[in-house]
């Protein structure tokens, strides 16, 4: 009796846990996709150097987020792609304003 409720107890511990392990792995490119999203409202007065920066992150997520689930995947993957225009659209203005 004792061994099984022992049983029990380390199943539920596990079951616990491992949603939280997935929730945590998965939450590192949701971060990053934020931390990258989140400075189009101010992409005009960022340095060009960030802007360049900001770019590469987006291509750099793209893969990531292309492992995800379909429904995730196609959500995330142009909300990003939107974020990356804006990002490119600042540096090609600010290349032609020089010439």
């Amino acid at each position: 009796m004792k061994r099984i409720f022992a049983q029990l107890a380390l199943a539920a511990v596990l079951l616990a846990a491992l949603p939280g392990a997935g929730k945590c792995a998965g939450d590192d490119w949701k971060r990053e996709f934020e931390e990258i999203c989140n400075k189009t409202e101010n992409s005009m007065s960022l340095p060009t150097e960030e802007l360049k920066s900001l770019v590469a992150r987006c291509d750099k997520l793209k893969a990531v987020i292309d492992t995800q689930d379909e429904s995730t995947k196609k959500v995330f993957r142009k909300r990003l792609q939107l974020c990356r225009d804006l990002y490119d659209f600042v540096l090609k203005t600010r290349e032609q304003e020089k010439k």
